[in-house]
């Protein structure tokens, strides 16, 4: 995957709002990251129980390859960081998230070499990272990679797409971080496979793909036929009808529960359209088409990122500009069965060029906060989330909130009291655990599968719905 192909959408229109802004002005973590800082994850990479950060750079430098960086943002627990190397010797990262490969100390950092022709990770230690271990060092230009228990048997997964060779492959996890190749998700011939997702679409109980081809500008779904096939192996189908052909440019495909029914949607941005759509989609079957942002509010957007901002228990979705002209970052409030809101709030303005988005609650007041890679000006960024603290009373605020949500592993709760029982559900009211939980201790559900559950509280009236990613 060249990430280089990429580099000519800089271009856009004015637009701001008068939105009163509910986020500080970025912080800088580091104003050196290296040159084209693009990919951006977050979790607790060193298991104290703090969000961190890692990024990783693609110096395309002209098409001689030169120095690229993964590093990593150790957390304080307050938004300060400090600055580790875990790697320079990847080169052209265009893939990067955090999983967990070994079940130990923290979370660890998975990246791949579109010009190495490699996936790799880094385990941590809980102080640091070890060396590169490489996964398959023969892949055809892999770009964007994913983590999840494919096949079900409580062990991280990886997916990766490979868009020189047009495929998209997975491997299998034995718990130890030994990985074994397995049938391919996709091999379609010159599609050129760019970005994917993993996700419960069909609400069975494993999980199902979603890729955006370049080549193509279509955007498909692949089930996971572990449970239909009733043999307890994985094998992928295809979905009879595409999610949306006659795009773009594809910047990103997710999936998310977009208007906040419970039931999994799919999310693109369209770099050149300047498009960011949801579309409501049965299985084998027709989508339905909802414009959340278009080329008059930010017209080259970089990365559409779905999560719950304000603190509502609603899903709100994030956009941020991928050229300087419009607004940098915005988001626009989630609605509960509905379209998010029309109108978008501010974030942040400047001209830095953002390609990625993370989203975590790095200064721990239990609000989540936003951190992105500026290409334009090198450097790592976070903006605070001030919505808890801007003079809202109360009375406004709910009795009980989770954070983070999405989560990859670890869920916190805020207004319970000691022998708190709670209940959390699948979508299709499956109870899948109970427990019962103390003040200011937080729950795992890093062995759930990826998806959207619903939470209640024993003797509360109020249900919350997350993602496990």
């Amino acid at each position: 995957m060249k990430k280089n192909i990429l580099f000519a959408f800089f271009l856009g229109v004015i637009a701001n709002f008068a939105n009163a802004q509910p986020f500080t002005s970025v912080h800088t973590i580091d104003p050196n990251a290296g040159i084209d800082p693009l990919e951006i994850a977050s979790g607790d990479l060193d298991g104290d129980g703090d969000i961190d950060i890692v990024m990783a750079t693609y110096n395309y430098n002209g098409g001689t390859p030169a120095v690229d960086y993964i590093k990593w943002y150790k957390n304080d627990g307050h938004g300060n960081f400090s600055i580790e190397l875990v790697s320079s010797d990847v080169l052209w990262i265009d893939g990067l998230t955090v999983a967990d490969i070994d079940g130990q100390y923290g979370l660890d950092i998975v990246a791949t070499s579109a010009y190495q022709n490699k996936l790799v990770y880094f385990l941590s230690d809980g102080v640091g990272f070890g060396p590169e271990v490489v996964v398959d060092g023969a892949l055809g230009g892999p770009g964007e990679v994913v983590a999840g228990d494919i096949n079900n048997d409580g062990t991280i997964d990886l997916a990766v797409v490979s868009y020189d060779e047009n495929k998209t492959t997975w491997y299998s996890n034995d718990g130890s971080g030994n990985f074994t190749m397995e049938a391919d998700i996709e091999n379609g011939s010159t599609n050129g496979p760019y970005y994917l997702d993993l996700g419960d679409f069909d609400g069975d109980g494993d999980l199902d793909v979603v890729v955006g081809f370049y080549n193509t500008q279509t955007i498909e779904i692949y089930y996971n036929q572990y449970v239909e096939s009733g043999t307890n192996t994985v094998s992928w189908i295809k979905d009879t009808t595409p999610v949306s052909t006659g795009n773009s440019a594809i910047l990103a495909v997710r999936f998310a529960d977009v208007n906040n029914d419970g039931i999994m949607d799919v999310i693109k941005a369209d770099n050149i359209t300047g498009d960011v759509a949801w579309y409501e989609k049965t299985v084998n079957g027709p989508s339905v088409e909802h414009i959340v942002s278009d080329e008059s509010i930010i017209d080259r957007p970089g990365m559409v990122y779905v999560v719950d901002l304000d603190g509502d228990t609603y899903n709100d979705v994030i956009v941020v500009d991928g050229g300087a002209a419009d607004d940098a970052i915005i988001y626009f409030k989630g609605e509960a069965n509905a379209a998010p809101s029309a109108t978008p709030t501010l974030v942040t303005n400047n001209n830095h060029q953002y390609w990625d988005i993370t989203v975590g609650d790095f200064d721990g007041d239990s609000d989540m906060d936003i951190a992105v890679p500026g290409r334009f000006n090198d450097a790592i960024e976070w903006s605070e989330n001030l919505q808890v603290v801007l003079g809202i009373s109360d009375t406004n605020l709910p009795e009980l909130s989770i954070y983070p949500n999405p989560t990859s592993g670890i869920l916190h709760f805020k207004g319970i009291t000691d022998g708190t029982l709670i209940s959390i559900y699948d979508t299709i009211g499956k109870n899948i655990l109970n427990t019962t939980l103390a003040i200011d201790t937080p729950l795992d559900v890093s062995a759930l599968e990826n998806g959207v559950y619903l939470i209640k509280f024993d003797g509360k009236d109020k249900t919350f719905k997350f993602i496990k990613r």
